[in-house]
């Protein structure tokens, strides 16, 4: 018997079907090493939840690991995030000695951050003069990335769930790191983040230069990625797929990396954790539907009741236009609104995760089967048989 290769819910072990996205990070890397320099954008990875943006920022910095740079992991949501990237970058160079570290320990020992007001004091306690965020936090990036240089290639930094930073924070690293570009241009340093497809409005409505950031949407799959996803574990493995079983798994998941982790997993289950040499066929993947099926109902009335009446009415508009792409103002017909009175609901919405941004004027669900989901609770018997 082997262990299952599949992982939903955890971080991938395997990142499939974002071979670009990595082909660039390793080039910048490279660049990196090679002539030492500031990455001037900030890199910004967004999309649904469930299509591997927080697996593919750790594999990332696994990466970034490997090749002698100095990392610090971030996730936005709780509280300030420049107080938790300030706490991440002291446990990190708690243990750095030398000049550069012993100066970078006290630098960091003497910031008190207080959104709402930013103070400095020194380790006595004694206030010093207010600071502006942004060159608080540029001090300290410089200090540590110096610091980073003595010991290896250089700082990154790594934020996930972008989306839910506070305002003040966003405002203060995305001003730290324009001073640095014009200060420090020599500095080996760059951050990259993860967050869901409103990212950038978030971005762009704490921040006025928008474009110093980068973006990058991440969706679903293409059928040769999810083929992949599923063969390729299996095959590390010894196991192969029957054809028929193959596509029956992919029916299934239709393209959803979490849906695809979820139905390898399944299958893997039925098959008795199959060992090197064995076949999985149709047969299994039948008798893993009932378990994925199962998943995915519950997938599904987990967010179904983490909206409010309001944003089920939109939910609801959404899934009676069908299963693709629907432009706001048919939500707004149905629902006997203006487009523009659908702001609330919709950002509240992108915030839950539930829908996804899909072209200008046009929004869908995040993973797909939500739509005929809704439809069967607003009517029993309506879509059935997932």
């Amino acid at each position: 018997m082997n262990i299952s290769p599949y992982t939903p819910g955890q971080v991938a072990r395997e990142i499939y079907g974002r071979d670009k996205i990595l082909e660039d990070f390793r080039r910048d890397l490279a660049f990196q090493i090679s002539e030492p320099h500031l990455i001037g954008r900030i890199e910004v990875y967004s999309g649904p939840r469930g299509v591997g943006k927080t697996s593919l920022l750790r594999s990332a910095q696994s990466y970034s690991v490997s090749k002698g740079f100095e990392t610090v992991w971030v996730t936005a949501g709780e509280g300030s995030l420049l107080n938790s990237l300030i706490e991440s970058l002291s446990v990190l160079t708690r243990s750095w000695k030398g000049e550069l570290g012993d100066k970078l320990g006290e630098l960091l020992e003497s910031v008190r951050i207080q959104i709402g007001g930013i103070s400095v004091g020194g380790v006595s306690g004694e206030e010093a003069e207010i600071t502006a965020p942004s060159r608080l936090l540029q001090e300290i990036l410089t200090a540590a990335g110096q610091a980073a240089v003595q010991r290896g290639n250089g700082l990154i930094v790594f934020i996930d769930e972008i989306q839910a930073a506070d305002a003040e924070s966003l405002k203060a690293v995305a001003y730290a790191w324009q001073h640095l570009q014009s200060e420090a241009p020599n500095l080996p340093m760059a951050v990259f983040s993860a967050g869901l497809s409103h990212a950038q409005d978030v971005i762009t409505d704490a921040v006025s230069f928008a474009e110093r950031f980068s973006y990058q949407h991440l969706g679903n799959l293409s059928g040769r990625d999810s083929m992949e996803a599923l063969q390729r574990p299996a095959a590390d493995k010894g196991v192969r797929w029957d054809e028929e079983a193959l596509e029956m798994a992919l029916d299934s998941a239709n393209g959803y990396p979490y849906f695809i982790q979820v139905i390898g997993d399944e299958t893997w289950r039925s098959s008795g954790y199959p060992g090197a040499g064995t076949t999985i066929e149709a047969e299994q993947v039948r008798a893993a539907l009932e378990g994925f099926n199962a998943m995915r109902n519950s997938f599904f009335r987990a967010r179904w009741q983490k909206a409010t009446p309001a944003e089920m009415n939109f939910l609801q508009a959404m899934a009676a236009e069908g299963d693709e792409p629907v432009k706001r103002a048919s939500i707004a017909h149905a629902m006997g609104k203006q487009s523009d009175g659908l702001g609330v609901a919709r950002r509240a919405l992108l915030d839950k995760g539930l829908i996804d941004t899909a072209g200008h004027g046009f929004v869908q669900f995040s993973a797909p089967g939500f739509a005929r989901f809704i439809r069967e609770e607003i009517d029993p018997g309506m879509d059935s048989g997932f």
